[in-house]
């Protein structure tokens, strides 16, 4: 059987046997001849086509379920974490040592909690667009500046070693 590329090479040659003038009889007996050819050739690409497009479909499937997997197991790590905390906390120590660990809790770096955004002076936002430059401003709020509608947010978490 012939290639794709090889059936319209043929339709190409039939094309120029039009257009060098060719009897009419000439190129449809040689379209009749290859039409078949190509409408099997089709079809069989067809079937690939459908085949690689359910492995495509799987394949994002099996994707989607493992990174929700994986999600599940964050959540379940975050939640576990934040209970060995609560339970330091309760127990008003910030450091255990373990046989193989050793916990802490300790202070998360500062991080910035906006309020309002329309209430952050012009300066801090980045242009074309008008973007909240979190750092800077971040930066500015520790050197002491005071700025409504913004405060600095100071977390704790656990630490295992």
């Amino acid at each position: 059987m012939a290639t794709i590329y090889e059936i319209a090479d043929k339709y190409k040659l039939i094309q120029q046997m039009i257009e060098e003038g060719a009897p009419e009889e000439v190129f449809i007996e040689a379209l009749n001849a290859i039409d078949g050819e190509l409408a099997e050739k089709l079809e069989n690409y067809a079937m690939i086509i459908v085949n690689r497009q359910a492995n495509i479909d799987g394949k994002k499937a099996e994707a989607k379920r493992l990174l929700d997997s994986a999600k599940s197991e964050e959540n379940a790590i975050k939640r576990m974490k934040e209970n060995m905390q609560f339970a330091m906390v309760t127990a008003g120590q910030t450091k255990v040592k373990g046989e193989k660990f050793n916990f802490t809790v300790q202070k998360n770096p500062p991080s910035l909690k906006v309020v309002d955004e329309t209430l952050v002076p012009e300066i801090f936002f980045e242009q074309p667009q008008p973007v909240l430059n979190k750092k800077l401003l971040l930066s500015a709020l520790k050197d002491g500046h005071k700025y409504e509608g913004v405060e600095i947010e100071q977390g704790e978490s656990i630490r295992i070693r």
